[in-house]
């Protein structure tokens, strides 16, 4: 297997995955800007990463897809569906939540310039998103009382994608402050060994 993707962006949650399986992969680390040149539009048409390359089986896209694709490949590592109804729904509930509602809050925050013009419009524009994200966030909050991990004792694949949406709200205004169950869950986190040698793989530490 071959994991494309950038610097700080979301494919650092199937990369931790990869980690958590003990896959044997490798790491193909693309720039930011050549995401739409044509070579890498023929792995991925949307010239977004994580893309994840698996011999015989051509290319898997979008980090939601690529996460439960590892989750099916490596059944006894636990981090999918267990075939009971509750988890196969809590598991879809927040991977489409994840997707859906907090990955774009962050967006507009990141990508201002592709919102707003003026240096006025665009710091309106990351003080909304600021507002969207804190609030996205809490509800996470809220659900992680009490809990070690998204579906309770066990970890997934939810982890690792919360886990980068713990680092790019250190970008944030109120970074984590606020947020005491996701604070204490990004620092189990670091302490992983898989994540760890994420991080340094993809130069995060």
């Amino acid at each position: 297997m071959k994991l494309y993707y950038f610097q700080g962006s979301c494919a650092l949650a199937p990369h931790i995955v990869l980690e958590w399986v003990g896959a044997d992969y490798e790491l193909s680390e693309v720039k930011r800007s050549d995401t739409r040149s044509p070579e890498f539009l023929k792995k991925n048409p949307a010239g977004k990463v994580p893309v994840l390359e698996v011999e015989g089986h051509g290319y898997v896209h979008q980090v939601n897809a690529v996460l439960q694709y590892l989750a099916d490949a490596f059944p006894d590592a636990g981090l999918g569906e267990d075939g009971s109804e509750d988890k196969r729904r809590a598991m879809q509930r927040w991977l489409s939540h994840f997707n859906g509602d907090v990955h774009t809050s962050f967006t507009p925050y990141f990508l201002t310039r592709r919102f707003a013009d003026s240096d006025e419009a665009k710091g309106e524009v990351r003080a909304h998103a600021a507002t969207e994200v804190a609030f996205q966030l809490k509800i996470i909050d809220d659900h992680m009382d009490s809990r070690d991990w998204m579906l309770g004792e066990d970890r997934s694949i939810l982890d690792p994608y919360l886990f980068v949406f713990t680092l790019w709200a250190d970008f944030m205004p109120d970074r984590l402050d606020n947020l005491p169950n996701l604070k204490a869950f990004s620092m189990r986190m670091r302490d992983d060994a898989g994540v760890h040698s994420a991080l340094v793989g993809e130069g995060l530490l």
